[in-house]
């Protein structure tokens, strides 16, 4: 496995005194409820294959016999930590049950300590409460939820909550003036006194709905780390560990690669401008994997996610001062053996030095409870694909699998019952779109719900040719990435955008959008006519700062999104594979 080591005063002799000190953290991020392995495959560092080899990943019961393997380096002076999202966005066998068996595994997995992501907020600040408290999910006034030993409450009539603590430093209720959860706490570790500090990006608000942070204000990231430090150090903790969901990418091909290779994103700024006394960052968000320093010694992690990965951190201390005096860390991958398959169908061998774990008993058993439960709605086949569809992105933007979800959602929102107007155009947002369509070419209901795991609703609106044009600039403005976040849209409507057209100062101003490329069936748009669109309740409602879809007129609810799609494929022999030339990108 991949090491990465550095000491402090490399080079000067270690002065008598006490011994030193091993305090260990086994850190994961971004679990998304993936109690079962994950679809797909992970590229790894393979000695006969320079371009490296293919594994399977995860799943709850492998990640528990790995977490309890890597306690036994080091017994007694261990901590499991995280770094947020490990609810929502969840599997169906996760999500059916409102994430209560995510929760009760990574408790038998030993979880002590998790900071919020945005995702612990996408059913409100209320739900994550219950999560963290205990008892059963509210009765839903249709019935469909809320039902004790149906999809809540299934051990005995009872859920607990969590025996994990999240830490939410920087999310104030804005009635109480406090925190949501508690900034930190401190664990005392073989004699030593571990401060940690959790919290999430500052701009969750704007990927995340509204109606899931009504009440909730947001600090910036770096401001919150920086005043808890000396707070903590007052009250005795030598070592500090921030836990935040912010991260960055490096450019490495495989897993595990030690050299961090073009290291970058938002996590470097956060971390070159927090306090020096923190010693451990480790991040979450960007689903990326590496173990990375800054030129301040600062240690940098990340797990990728869905559990395919475990860090493990060795924190080295003076025996006497008990401060940092070296810090190591490397990817563990979670090899759960299942077999992998090549382009030709030919099972692939693990490769040389790889072993497969076995599944922990105790935790298989509750996932293949939940499996069970789930099964008979996971496993019903909903249609045939003509060949594999993902969230590969085209340099303009589109992917295969986001334009026939968009196709699916026009269908679904222009029949007779959407009245005298049925949607136009129909849009959705990249970060909706959860799991790749393609292990196999039949499409089973688990799969699409992995696909749309946030159970959002259609909403039809009508907007200007002039607002639309405003709402695809939308797509790069500030606080979006730099690269963006670019719509899917259905077959029939087009645009055209420039990559070389800075942002201007004053917004709607058709910065990005090439002037008179916006049409419909091939038609010139009108700026003034009145367009029928559709799009989830989480974009209407603003989030992922579209917030132009607020002043979208009459607005009309409609079906669940998977519940669209499951009947889009049902009503199609195959679904094909579209083209991608809906969306024309100018240099």
């Amino acid at each position: 496995m991949a090491a990465f080591v550095f000491v402090a005063g490399a080079g000067a002799a270690t002065p008598p005194g006490k011994a030193p000190i091993t305090i260990s953290l086994l850190a994961l991020n971004d679990f998304h409820g993936n109690i079962l392995p994950p679809s797909g495959s992970a590229l790894v560092p393979d000695a006969q294959r320079p371009g490296g080899s293919r594994v399977a990943l995860g799943g709850g019961a492998y990640l528990s016999t790995l977490v309890k393997a890597l306690k036994t380096h080091n017994p007694g002076n261990t901590l499991v930590v995280a770094a947020g999202d490990m609810v929502g966005a969840s599997q169906l066998t996760s999500g059916l049950f409102h994430d209560e068996p995510t929760i009760d595994v990574l408790d038998q997995i030993g979880l002590d300590i998790s900071s919020v992501g945005n995702h612990e907020f996408d059913k409100g600040r209320a739900e994550l409460t219950r999560l963290q408290r205990g008892g059963c999910f509210p009765a839903s006034a249709d019935g469909t939820a809320g039902k004790v030993g149906m999809d809540t409450c299934m051990n005995k009539g009872q859920f607990k909550g969590a025996r994990f603590r999240y830490l939410a430093a920087n999310v104030i209720d804005v009635h109480s003036g406090g925190t949501l959860f508690p900034a930190t706490a401190i664990r005392n570790v073989g004699g030593v006194k571990i401060g940690f500090i959790g919290l999430t990006l500052r701009e969750t608000p704007s990927v995340v709905t509204p109606a899931g942070v009504e009440g909730l204000r947001f600090l910036d990231e770096v401001e919150t780390v920086n005043h808890w430090v000396p707070l903590l150090q007052q009250q005795g903790a030598s070592v500090i560990v921030v836990l935040v969901h912010q991260g960055g990418e490096t450019t490495a091909r495989t897993l595990l690669d030690k050299s961090c290779p073009g290291f970058s994103g938002a996590i470097t700024d956060l971390a070159d401008r927090m306090h020096p006394g923190v010693d451990l960052v480790i991040s979450g968000h960007t689903h990326q994997e590496y173990v990375c320093f800054r030129p301040d010694g600062k240690l940098i992690t990340q797990s990728g996610s869905y559990g395919r990965l475990l860090t493990q951190v060795n924190l080295t201390l003076d025996g006497t001062t008990k401060k940092v005096i070296a810090k190591d860390a490397n990817n563990q991958p979670v090899l759960n053996g299942l077999p992998i398959k090549d382009a030709a169908g030919n099972l692939l061998p693990l490769p040389q030095g790889y072993a497969a774990l076995k599944p922990d008993p105790a935790v298989a058993r509750v996932v293949q409870r939940y499996g069970d439960l789930s099964a008979s709605i996971a496993d019903v086949v909903v249609g045939r694909l003509a060949a594999p569809l993902d969230r590969r992105r085209s340099a303009a933007g589109e992917s295969t699998l986001g334009a026939v979800i968009a196709d699916a959602f026009l269908v679904g929102s222009s029949d007779t019952s959407y009245g005298d107007k049925p949607a136009q155009i129909a849009f959705t947002n990249p970060g909706g779109i959860r799991s790749d369509l393609g292990s196999s070419l039949s499409v089973t209901f688990g799969q699409l719900f992995n696909v749309l795991p946030f159970n959002n609703n259609l909403v039809s609106m009508d907007l200007t040719g002039q607002q639309l044009l405003r709402l695809l600039e939308q797509q790069w403005e500030s606080p979006q990435s730099a690269g963006g976040r670019i719509m899917s849209v259905s077959a029939g409507f087009s645009y055209a955008w420039d990559a070389s057209t800075a942002e201007r100062a004053l917004p709607g101003t058709g910065a990005r959008v090439v002037p008179g490329s916006m049409k419909l069936h091939g038609e010139p748009m009108d700026m003034n006519q009145t367009y029928r669109i559709t799009v989830n309740n989480f974009m209407a409602s603003g989030g992922d700062n579209f917030s132009l879809l607020r002043q979208g007129s009459n607005v009309q609810a409609g079906e669940v999104d998977s519940t669209v799609v499951k009947l889009y494929f049902r009503t199609r022999a195959v679904v094909g594979v579209p083209a991608l030339d809906r969306i024309e990108r100018v240099h």
